[in-house]
């Protein structure tokens, strides 16, 4: 069970930040094919000219990305989309407190 809440806390702490970089960086990550275009690293995708939240918005996905295949492969795959499912909830209730 702490490695359920372990990687629940850690995804968590990875998407708050990424959500706020998205937003410094006018980007939808909700949208399709957003995020692959982040992590291929087209920064055409950013209107914003603001390298240094370009750079570590695409560090943290591919973070994200590691930390989800770690829970996928200790915890098995429905864990994983299980972590996942939360962390979104809980940013996209922080980041949109008036939609609770």
């Amino acid at each position: 069970m702490a490695t359920f809440e372990n990687h629940d806390a850690e995804l968590l702490s990875i998407d708050l930040e990424i959500a706020r970089l998205a937003q410094l960086c006018d980007i939808s990550l909700l949208e399709p094919g957003i995020a692959e275009g982040v992590l291929r690293g087209d920064k055409n995708l950013c209107p914003s000219d603001n390298p240094v939240a370009w750079d570590k918005l695409r560090g943290l996905l591919v973070l994200h990305y590691h930390v989800v295949s770690e829970v996928a492969a200790t915890d098995g795959v429905d864990a994983a989309a299980d972590s996942v499912r939360r962390a979104l909830e809980q940013v996209m209730g922080r980041m949109n407190p008036q939609q609770r």
